[in-house]
């Protein structure tokens, strides 16, 4: 990275889920979403955006939960809702991310001085597709029971949040919020959904949203006083799940957190003040390159392969030297 010396190394203290899928897949892409900062601000947001690089498909996830949660909005504020509308709604928000996107290619493409591996055109059927699967997702989630049951007003005592809302545990940042909240008795309940998702039982990470209740103001301080919602879509269909909260729960998922936290402290330390990126590991997999920002810069772009090979060799050259 040509501009490694007037870049300072950022301290790792905010977690959320999503900063922990990125830091399994390719610690190298985490790194060089969250891992600098510079007194430049225009330098700092065209890293977000290149780093911010989805495919087409992602773009059709992110609008479904926009879309769900607009939905939700809406109903609380009494604001009128057009279901005839649902398409035209969602095409918006595909073509406004990819608009911002082929402003983010021309950036890569004036960095690296030729055309860019992300650089492909999408047919207009390949977004009628993408529109058409994002409308059923919508159409399946709204019939969940509990999302059913808020929109008929079955359910009065309920609230959303957005993910921005936080916690914090140790000084560190925790993005750790429920998308919405409902009371049962003298219970609450907190859900989560995500338009991708696989596994029998809750995901661990979600667990910590237990941490998020008790210490949140107006809300019960006992972990039994919850239940856990996960709503994800797998294998063509929503599947929820419910987990009763516990003590030991908490604790578990607090655990795992401050893991996490360990593991990006000790990859800010591997960078070293030199900000040398060759120390970084690469992704996992082959398929998370492909539609990476960084893929036209990044050793593993072209060969992943190749690059992990080089990297193991040139990390044992300098374990060797520092050794002699």
């Amino acid at each position: 990275m040509s501009e490694n010396r007037v870049m300072r190394i950022n301290r790792p203290n905010i977690w959320s889920r999503t900063r922990r899928q990125l830091l399994h897949q390719c610690p190298r892409a985490w790194i060089l979403k969250y891992g600098f900062k510079r007194a430049n601000r225009t330098f700092n947001r065209n890293l977000q955006r290149i780093s911010d690089w989805s495919s087409p498909y992602r773009m059709m996830q992110r609008a479904v939960r926009s879309i769900v949660i607009q939905r939700l909005e809406a109903h609380k504020h009494g604001i009128a809702w057009i279901e005839q509308d649902l398409a035209s709604k969602i095409r918006n928000m595909i073509l406004g991310k990819r608009f911002r996107q082929n402003r983010t290619l021309e950036l890569i493409e004036k960095r690296i001085g030729k055309s860019s591996q992300l650089k492909f055109r999408i047919p207009n059927s390949e977004i009628n597709r993408l529109i058409e699967i994002a409308c059923l997702r919508y159409h399946s989630i709204i019939k969940n029971p509990i999302i059913s049951k808020i929109l008929n007003d079955e359910i009065l005592q309920w609230h959303s949040f957005s993910r921005l809302d936080y916690t914090k545990l140790n000084g560190n940042i925790l993005h750790i919020s429920p998308d919405i909240i409902w009371k049962n008795g003298t219970n609450w309940n907190l859900m989560r959904f995500s338009v991708q998702g696989s596994g029998k039982q809750i995901s661990i990470e979600n667990m910590a949203m237990l941490h998020w209740a008790v210490t949140k103001r107006g809300l019960p301080s006992n972990p039994k006083r919850f239940t856990i919602h996960e709503l994800n879509w797998s294998r063509g269909k929503w599947n929820w799940k419910t987990k009763k909260g516990d003590e030991r729960l908490e604790r578990d998922s607090i655990n795992l957190i401050k893991m996490d936290l360990k593991a990006m402290e000790d990859l800010h330390r591997k960078l070293g003040p030199a900000s040398d990126l060759s120390q970084i590991p690469l992704a996992r997999n082959e398929k998370f390159c492909k539609t990476c920002g960084h893929r036209d810069t990044c050793p593993g772009g072209e060969d992943l392969t190749r690059a992990n090979l080089e990297q193991s060799a040139l990390e044992m050259f300098k374990s060797s030297n520092l050794r002699n």
